[in-house]
């Protein structure tokens, strides 16, 4: 028996109540233990428990070890459990299968952590490493140690067939061979070199989540972080400068830099600012960017570098079209050839069909997209697709942590091993490696197999495609990585504000370069997932607008407004602009505005108002007011609500609408004179005719009885005998 390692055992109620699933795996166990003693192991346990530790591998020496040599394997143990890890042993662990192909690749990456079993090395001295001592027998909660293992790669007793294995360290507790940590890696093991040799370009992406937010305004200090000695950003750009690499940056990104580089405040949680301390490191920055330009292969990103995918499936494709505006405005990449790279390399037909609209040098899309096919495509219109090696520089087999340097470093050895000896001899003459992280980058450093020669991505993107159908794969995975449909309406609705703050400066096209690259970074693919970030990064700037536009361009007037005519008659409203001036406060300062007042009736056929706009020529400098007359046109009595609104010189609504109520009498002042008048004159009449009756009778009154003329020449008999007048006895 070998010390520090037991036999597993397996019961025979496990193999009645397991039924053939059980028996294979006891049977593999079985044979393991066997293949262990063999090599002088003994094998790992096929059933785990939970992790108790985690293993972080530094290095793996040498990463491709010869048949004749030793491997040693370096890392830290932490334990991540709430209790103890009682004299914790660390263990070389390898397979002993070859992995030949890339099915075998993906088969070990999609793996459990323990499988395949494997077996353990723990007899020699430097085959296991005590992480305990006399003194110090547990590891804490929260505490790590360093091991170092190394094995002779004879002793590992490896199948004699060249290939890519899987090795790695156990950790055991209290001499118990049931591992409470695992790690694995690839390890390429060889004992001749490939008949074929790859060109290898690796293309560097040079680009960061947004965080301008106006001029000399940061919403974090990320980006100083991120240039400074041993940042993200730092490292990135130096492995831009290794010997034939080629980069790809964002216009945004150098943006950004120019700010901080020329002094900047970061905005604090509670909406005050800080001054931010990056400029030196920034200012570096973008000289050795502006050095790189002379001596190596560059590229342009889409400004912000916005969510291809999400934004084609909205229908947004208008803010691809800014973000591609809003990068050749940036003076130090304007000249570069753009490259289109959607989030993740992943599109379907519709998103590389607004890709392609750009008109790009191409169209950058992960191999796994175009179902194996590339290096260099061509669609339907001509344009490239330029594919790269999704697994090239991806991480290694799990557990985690399995993105770090050593497992990105041995699995691009291993990807470029299976594609250098398996791919026919007409393709797969390239291999295209995208570096995004300070892990791929600090990898590419120290990877250089013999059968890969460097290449810049140029020499790639000047060879004739290969004709392709356009055959995509875009899984729902992808789909869901999307930005959500919450994140894409505050894009619409800076969009918006944006475009309507651009209609209203009297100047807008000096406001149009801002308004593109601020709806570019919002959005950015770098906001996915993180829907809480990029709200809070959209909200000051939405603030902003909404001051602007709500709240200091606006109306005044009284509420309500009387008139008493049908036509000529007008109330006084006012504009106001109180932004504040930029200029020289005139109506050339870019603070000045272009706008008009329109009136909604709620019944246009009882009222009208005309609409009215400053003078001359609608312009309203910063900081004052001009003051117009509504013109009413009334056609009925009573009280009509009126809306008055805002409106650009394109028709956009601004400021807010202003309610109203316009009272009509129809009948004026000429009707009330006329009124009067009449009046006057049937008093007058009426009394004229009054006392001319009064005379009549008075008269009548006045006359002798026994005139003749008093009844005219009627005959007295004429008038009837009931009349008083008849003589008496008649």
């Amino acid at each position: 028996m070998i010390e520090g390692c037991t036999p597993v055992r397996v019961h025979r109620g496990v193999v009645r109540t397991g039924g053939v699933l059980t028996l294979v795996l006891a049977l593999a166990a079985g044979l393991a233990t066997v293949l262990g003693l063999v090599g002088g192991t003994r094998p790992a346990a096929a059933a785990e428990p939970e992790a108790l530790a985690t293993i972080t591998l530094t290095s793996v020496s040498p990463s491709l070890p010869s048949r004749d040599g030793t491997i040693t394997l370096k890392g830290r143990v932490t334990n991540t459990s709430k209790d103890p890890v009682v004299r914790p042993q660390a263990c070389f662990w390898r397979d002993q299968a070859p992995i030949t192909d890339s099915e075998g690749l993906d088969s070990a990456l999609d793996s459990a952590s323990n499988s395949p079993i494997g077996s353990r090395l723990c007899r020699d001295p430097g085959q296991f490493d005590d992480l305990y001592t006399a003194d110090q027998p547990d590891l804490a909660p929260g505490k790590s140690a360093s091991f170092e293992v190394t094995a002779k790669v004879a002793d590992l007793a490896l199948a004699p067939t060249d290939g890519v294995y899987l090795m790695g360290v156990h950790v055991l507790q209290d001499g118990v061979p049931v591992a409470v940590a695992r790690s694995r890696v690839f390890v390429p093991v060889l004992s001749e070199r490939p008949a074929r040799t790859l060109q290898s370009a690796t293309l560097v992406v040079l680009d960061s989540r947004p965080s301008w937010l106006a001029p000399g305004l940061l919403s974090d200090d990320h980006l100083a972080r991120d240039v400074a000695d041993g940042g993200r950003l730092r490292v990135l750009l130096d492995a831009a400068r290794e010997d034939d690499a080629s980069y790809a940056v964002d216009p945004s990104l150098v943006s950004e830099l120019e700010t901080v580089r020329a002094g900047y405040q970061v905005r604090n949680a509670d909406g005050g600012t800080t001054a931010g301390p990056g400029q030196a490191d920034a200012a570096r920055w973008l000289a050795d960017l502006a050095q790189l330009r002379g001596t190596h292969d560059g590229y342009r990103l889409l400004f912000g570098s916005p969510d291809v995918a999400a934004l084609a499936h909205a229908g947004r494709t208008g803010v691809l079209e800014s973000a591609a505006a809003a990068g050749r405005r940036v003076e130090a990449t304007e000249d570069l050839p753009l490259l289109v790279l959607p989030a993740g390399g992943q599109a379907d037909r519709e998103t590389l069909a607004a890709a392609e609209a750009l008109d790009p040098r191409a169209v950058v899309l992960s191999d796994s997209a175009t179902r194996g096919a590339g290096p260099l495509l061509a669609t339907s219109t001509g344009t490239p697709v330029l594919t790269y090696t999704a697994g090239g520089l991806g991480g290694g087999p799990g557990p985690d942590p399995q993105d770090d340097t050593v497992h990105i470093q041995q699995r691009s050895l291993a990807t470029s091993w299976v594609e250098s000896t398996t791919s026919p001899e007409q393709a797969g003459a390239a291999q295209v490696h995208l570096v995004r992280t300070k892990a791929q980058a600090t990898s590419t450093s120290q990877t250089d197999p013999p059968w890969a020669g460097a290449t810049p991505l140029g020499t790639v993107l000047d060879r004739t495609p290969t004709r392709w159908d356009g055959d995509l794969r875009y899984p729902s995975s992808a789909a869901d990585e999307e930005l959500t449909p919450a994140q894409l309406a505050g894009i619409t609705r800076l969009a918006d504000a944006q475009r309507t703050w651009h209609d209203l400066l009297a100047d807008g096209d000096a406001a149009e370069p801002t308004a593109d690259a601020a709806v570019a970074r919002a959005a950015s693919a770098s906001w996915r997932g993180q829907r809480r970030a990029s709200a809070a990064f959209l909200a000051p700037q939405q603030a902003s607008l909404d001051t602007r536009l709500t709240d200091q361009v606006r109306i005044s007037t009284s509420p309500k407004a009387s008139t008493v005519a049908q036509q000529g008659v007008s109330f006084p409203i006012t504009i106001r602009n109180d932004l504040a001036p930029e200029g020289d406060g005139g109506t050339g300062d870019p603070a000045a505005i272009r706008v008009r007042v329109e009136f909604a009736s709620d019944n246009t056929r009882r009222l009208e108002i005309a609409s009215i706009a400053p003078e001359p020529d609608g312009l309203l400098a910063p900081g004052s007011g001009f003051t117009g007359n509504a013109k009413v046109t009334a056609r009925a009595n009573g009280t009509v609500p009126v809306v008055a609104q805002l409106y650009t010189e394109s028709g956009r609504k601004v400021g807010r609408p202003v309610p109203i109520e316009v009272r009509v009498t129809q009948n004026g002042t000429t009707g009330w004179v006329i009124a009067v008048v009449a009046g006057i004159v049937l008093v007058a009449s009426t009394t004229w005719r009054i006392r001319q009756v009064g005379r009549e009778r008075a008269r009548q009154e006045a006359a002798p009885a026994d005139d003749p003329g008093a009844l005219g020449s009627v005959p007295a008999t004429e008038l009837g005998p009931d009349h008083d007048d008849a003589p008496v006895g008649s």
